[in-house]
């Protein structure tokens, strides 16, 4: 199966899983020496959060808060990065749907202090990035999950700031549980837009957009907050898809060779390489050869595309971008354009009409000029 060659954009790393009991928020299981942390996200792709439900979960007494209190030594720990961003998120200010001011920060700036001094040297392992099912995640790539891993183990060792070992813990394995239908098919399609997105650029907003959608295949997942974050997703997904594109516009050819001004935008802040092609709706204009592009970062470039007209009237140009692999990008691009063009035929003909009309008339001034002469004679 084809590799998601976004998340090769990202740092290397390590690997880990645990699923439990569907809850609306963050949970930490203990089972003797292994400490799991997990959860569903609770933030849509601005960074805006969901609720204020870490808020009870980081409280002395929450779930998350159970696992500072030191039990046994020698622990090992198995953390989902994206929940530990998200508590990092809550440390330094946040905002929660659709614009309230949240509640949670210095609790959070707290939990974090005290996880770190929980944790101490014992060892900890890396869950995938937003606990996505192990299981499913893997059937889509083996190599695209392994990356994950990777990423993920990095992500965490930067938030902990402390060195995160790569791997699963020694005779563990992941609970089997449920994962909803409409999850796994709207992981589907996004991931394969975005999959065609990094064929034509490989700006960070693309692996991030990556690597945050396994969040939608974590089973502990509510249906309120899955559907809201298909969503989400969706609408982010659309709109790094569309910093790449034609702009419309009209021309006038008068001639029968000209070169079409035709503007493509990146508003990618990384460079972006398309193909453009250009199809007639009808046979007034010559088929176009297709244009290699390389887009520079924010950018509008404007492309002189020949083209050649053999009759005149109305006619519509397709524009669309394709990948460097053949795949079309985004939708077609309409061009009106008007061709005002004489044919070589009608002008010839317009000419000799025009020397017709000019050896008539000058006859015509003969004849009453020597009309005029034999009359003063005959006088």
């Amino acid at each position: 199966m084809k590799y998601f060659p976004v998340l090769l954009t990202l740092t290397i790393g390590s690997i880990g899983f645990l699923f439990l009991t569907p809850t609306p928020s963050g949970s930490a299981v203990s089972n003797e020496s292994l400490i799991i942390v997990t959860g569903p996200t609770h933030r849509e792709m601005s960074g805006k959060f969901l609720d204020d439900s870490l808020i009870e979960d980081l409280t002395l007494g929450g779930k998350l808060a159970k696992v500072l209190i030191p039990s046994i030594k020698n622990r090992t720990w198995l953390i989902d990065p994206s929940l530990v961003e998200e508590i990092i998120d809550m440390s330094d200010g946040y905002t929660v749907l659709p614009k309230v001011k949240g509640a949670g920060q210095e609790i959070a700036t707290q939990f974090l202090v005290d996880l770190k001094y929980a944790i101490g040297d014992d060892p900890v392992y890396s869950l995938p990035y937003g606990s996505p099912k192990i299981a499913t995640r893997k059937k889509f790539s083996d190599v695209e999950f392994s990356q994950l891993q990777s990423v993920s183990s990095v992500r965490l060792a930067r938030a902990l700031d402390r060195a995160v070992t790569a791997g699963a813990p020694p005779n563990w394995s992941e609970t089997p549980q449920e994962l909803s239908a409409t999850n796994i098919a709207e992981f589907r399609s996004l991931r394969k837009e975005l999959a065609l997105i990094s064929e034509a650029s490989s700006d960070p907003i693309i692996s991030e957009t990556a690597i945050r959608l396994n969040s939608l295949l974590n089973p502990a997942l509510d249906q309120k907050s899955s559907q809201y974050l298909a969503v989400s997703f969706t609408g982010s997904v659309n709109r790094i898809a569309d910093n790449l594109r034609v702009l419309p516009g009209r021309y006038t050819l008068t001639s029968r060779a000209e070169k079409l001004p035709i503007t493509v935008v990146n508003d990618f802040d990384s460079p972006a390489e398309v193909i453009l092609t250009l199809r007639a709706s009808n046979s007034r204009i010559l088929s176009i050869a297709d244009r290699s592009l390389y887009l520079e970062p924010n950018s509008r470039t404007q492309v002189l595309v020949p083209v050649t007209a053999i009759a005149s009237g109305k006619v519509e140009l397709h524009a669309q971008l394709e990948t460097l692999r053949g795949h079309k990008y985004q939708e077609i691009s309409t061009l009106a354009v008007t061709i005002a063009v004489i044919s070589p035929i009608v002008g010839w003909v317009m000419a000799i009409a025009g020397l017709l009309l000019m050896g008539a008339a000058g006859t015509r001034i003969f004849r009453r000029l020597r009309k005029a002469r034999n009359g003063s004679g005959e006088k």
